[in-house]
């Protein structure tokens, strides 16, 4: 039976439904008709079989049953309900399988067709729907499950908690929300890449799945942070729970043949003791988590009460900061850098303080955390730079410089990946030349991405920025990474400052340190010295400049300005000490030994000082310079060995002697040969004798200093010859620079002027011509026209008077039976150059 019969037109009516056949046969989705007394498909158009993927050669057959089409599973639902509307009013999506098993989602509709209640026909019409299903599923998986790691996204991991909650409210159970967030997950990125860093999270997730129990959910709240929700289904220990949740975090994933390690921290919110909705948990959780981050990370907190006020307290302060921001609210103090080789102010560190309108100035330690974590220390450190170097500019215009202008840069700044355009742009809007703007950085910045940092410092070093190190000694930089750093000066912490009168360790590490910094080229800058031993003993031991509350806190600029003009500076005794007194410390428990040698050395002019012990000693040395010591070996509480040993960490240059009884040979034999004994002297002594060996560790001491002068005085000349060669070289490449640039400006000047339609002579002060473009020598060649000729040679004598001598600056002109324009124009008001520019305008046709 063919599917459709064309029966010839009789009547308008007739040629409409032939139209309406004939648009159905091109139409893409499938149309169909059943007979309703026979239930036979009476026409079905060609699009059944792309729709359907069958022949529909088959419906015509007797007793065909086109359900038979439909998806097993979905037969007796559509058959349901045609019995429920038999005549059709059917809109239904079902699945179907094709001749060749293919699954396939139609949408069908069905309709009646005929007068009354009991339609002759029912005419259907179905489309393929399954490209829209899939693409609604897929829409609906990226909105509610995470595209990298596969897990719900926050808001379905919130559907599901909302419905964990109610049947945990039901079953009246406890559960635990459990927020787990990377702990430096940032540097993994940095590092490895953020293709390994995506890796490694998408293996994660799969680890955790994998340790979840039936009734727990999971999902990935964003960045690098997870939510787990367990339940107490066959028992709930959180701790437990949480301790597997970090070790199982810290194992090793293999991403791309590299072992990546990761760390977790945890926060846990109880439902329903810390909250009864999922908002609330999820609120709370975080709160936690951030609360055990803060305690160094690789832990677990419980949300607390105190911990949810700490963060509170956190947003409201980054509230106030953007407020801050907004209305300028910062304001710069400035701490003098002094000195130690002349004792003048040679620069000053810039720092923050937040001008609170209810609170008063606040100091940094109050805020730069939470500007850091929120992101606004970048656009406050640019402002801090800014105003720094403005400031240093208007000292300088005043004459009260030059001097440095230190600022301290935040890990943020230094990962941006512009700060050396910030940088450049600083120094070319505040006019300041760049070696007079020092940057500081932490270790722990250096040593975050070493490549990438000493890339970074390489060219502020090329802009001419100066670059220290801040807080050194506290952190764990290498000696093999930091003598790569492209580095000025390193700042010694002041934690080692304020015990480096007493404490040895403190001598050595600061020795060491400046020692260490010296050979490589660096300067030393001390902070904290807040007394005059301390400024001593680093003076002493060749620090280049200090820092601290002796000479001043930080100030207001208008209170550095006054120093400034003031001139103020440290005692002169304290940086070339007067001529004074040989002084000797004598250390004795016996009262009668220290008066006899006081007796005996009366005469020789020294100033004698007496110490009853060791630490009695150790407290004249703090207080007064020392040159020679004599100490005896048996003392109670310190032996002389000891004592000594720790006067040569607190105070290397000083002579030491041991004078005693006793001959303990091995203790005084390793104390000699540390160096930390000169000489070994025994009781009794014979008067002359140690007369003569007080004098000679005298002499040994005199010329000690001196060559420590000498070798001060040496290197502060191979540092400052070293800074002017420095400035030399850069002055020579900027003029350099200005050659190249001149020589390009006349190379181009030069194809200007033979570009140039009409002819151009140079003549100096006494009229010879010096130069002349392309068109000047065709005109004036033939007549003589050479360079080193006078113009009058090539020019009508009376204009060349005209424009020579009497300043006239046009007048006519006759050559080559053409009128010309003759225009002069004065050089040497632009440019150093003298003499007169000569245009022939002609003003008749050639």
């Amino acid at each position: 039976m063919p599917p459709f019969t064309h029966v010839p037109c009789t009547g308008p009516s007739d040629a409409v439904a032939e139209r309406i056949a004939q648009m159905a046969e091109f139409l893409p989705e499938s149309l169909w008709l059943v007979d309703v007394a026979s239930r036979r498909v009476i026409y079905a158009n060609p699009a059944y079989e792309k729709v359907w993927g069958a022949s529909r050669e088959s419906l015509y057959q007797d007793r065909h049953d086109w359900l038979q089409q439909v998806h097993p599973e979905e037969q007796q639902r559509l058959r349901d309900a045609i019995r429920r509307r038999p005549h059709g009013g059917l809109d239904i999506r079902f699945r179907i399988l094709t001749e060749r098993e293919e699954v396939r989602w139609l949408h069908m509709k069905s309709f009646a067709i005929g007068d009354g209640p009991r339609p002759h026909t029912i005419g259907g019409i179905a489309f393929d729907v399954s490209d829209v299903l899939a693409a609604e599923a897929r829409a609906h998986h990226l909105t509610h499950f995470d595209g990298l790691t596969g897990l719900p996204n926050r808001n379905q991991f919130r559907e599901q908690l909302v419905e964990a909650l109610r049947h945990a409210e039901r079953r009246q159970s406890q559960a635990a929300l459990l927020c787990l967030g990377l702990d430096g997950f940032q540097n993994v990125n940095e590092n490895l890449g953020y293709r390994i860093g995506d890796a490694a999270l998408a293996q994660l997730a799969q680890r955790l799945r994998r340790d979840l129990r039936g009734g727990d959910l999971l999902g990935r709240l964003g960045g690098d942070l997870f939510g787990l929700l367990l339940t107490d289904e066959g028992g709930l220990d959180i701790s437990q729970a949480a301790r597997r949740l970090i070790d199982l975090t810290a194992t090793s994933l293999e991403v791309e043949g590299s072992d990546v390690y990761l760390g977790a921290s945890l926060g846990i919110a109880v439902y329903p003791s810390d909250g009864t909705s999922a908002d609330q948990l999820l609120y709370r959780a975080e709160t936690a988590l951030h609360d055990a981050k803060q305690h160094g990370g690789g832990t677990f907190r419980f949300f607390e009460a105190a911990a949810n006020e700490r963060l509170r307290s956190r947003q409201q302060t980054e509230q106030a900061l953007r407020l801050a921001v907004q209305e300028n609210q910062f304001v710069l103090h400035y701490q003098p850098k002094v000195s130690c080789n002349n004792g003048t102010i040679i620069g000053a560190e810039a720092l923050i303080r937040w001008q609170h309108p209810q609170h008063g100035l606040i100091s940094p330690a109050e805020f730069i955390q939470a500007m850091e974590e929120s992101g606004q220390v970048v656009a406050v450190g640019r402002w801090v730079m800014h105003q720094a170097c403005l400031q240093a500019s208007r000292w300088h215009a005043r004459g009260l410089g030059p001097f440095s202008v230190a600022v301290n840069l935040s890990a943020r700044q230094l990962r941006e990946g512009n700060l050396v355009q910030q940088v450049r742009q600083v120094l070319e809007e505040t006019g300041l030349a760049a070696r007079w703007l020092e940057l500081e950085l932490t270790e722990s910045m250096l040593m975050e991405d070493v490549e990438e940092t000493i890339a970074t410092l390489g060219e502020l070093r090329a802009l001419g920025v100066r670059l220290s190190v801040d807080d050194f000694g506290t952190g764990y930089s290498s000696l093999s990474y930091l003598k790569r750093f492209p580095l000025d000066a390193v700042k010694v912490d002041r934690s080692f400052v304020q015990d480096i009168v007493a404490d040895p360790n403190d001598v050595s590490i600061t020795r060491a340190v400046i020692t260490m910094a010296h050979a490589l080229q660096m300067k030393v800058i001390a902070e904290g010295v807040e007394t005059e031993a301390q400024l001593a003993l680093l003076i002493a031991n060749r620090c280049d400049e200090i820092q601290g509350y002796y000479f001043s806190r930080p100030v207001p600029a208008e209170e550095m300005e006054i120093m400034l003009e003031n001139g103020k500076t440290i005692p002169e005794d304290l940086i070339h000490p007067r001529e004074r007194k040989r002084t000797l410390l004598l250390v004795d428990d016996e009262e009668n030994i220290l008066s006899a040698m006081k007796r005996l050395l009366r005469k020789e002019g020294y100033d004698i000082r007496i110490a009853s012990g060791g630490e009695e000693g150790l407290k004249l040395l703090a207080e007064h310079p020392v040159d020679v010591i004599i100490s005896d070996q048996r003392m109670p509480g310190m032996t002389g060995v000891e004592f000594l040993r720790r006067a040569k960490v607190l105070h290397p240059e000083s002579i030491r002697i041991v004078l005693s009884g006793y001959t303990e040979l091995q203790s005084v034999t390793s104390a000699i040969n540390e160096g930390a004994i000169y000489k070994f002297l025994t009781k009794p002594w014979d008067d002359e004798q140690l007369k003569e060996h007080i004098a000679e560790a005298f002499h040994q001491k005199e010329l000690a200093d001196e060559n420590r002068r000498l070798s001060s005085a040496v290197q502060l000349a191979n540092r400052e010859l070293e800074s002017a060669n420095g400035r030399l070289q850069q002055l020579l490449e900027e003029r350099e620079q200005r050659i190249n640039r001149n020589e390009t400006a006349l190379d181009v000047l030069h194809e200007v002027l033979e570009i140039l339609p009409w002819p151009l002579l140079g003549v100096d002060d006494e009229g010879i011509i010096v130069t002349m473009n392309g068109q000047a020598e065709n005109l004036l060649g033939s007549q003589g026209g050479l360079l080193g000729e006078p113009l009058d040679s090539v020019l009508p004598p009376a204009t060349c008077d005209l424009l020579l001598r009497q300043g006239v600056k046009e007048t006519p002109l006759q050559l080559r039976e053409r009128t010309f324009l003759a225009r002069s124009h004065s050089l040497g008001l632009a440019s150093a150059g003298r003499g007169l520019a000569i245009t022939l305008m002609p003003t008749s046709p050639s």
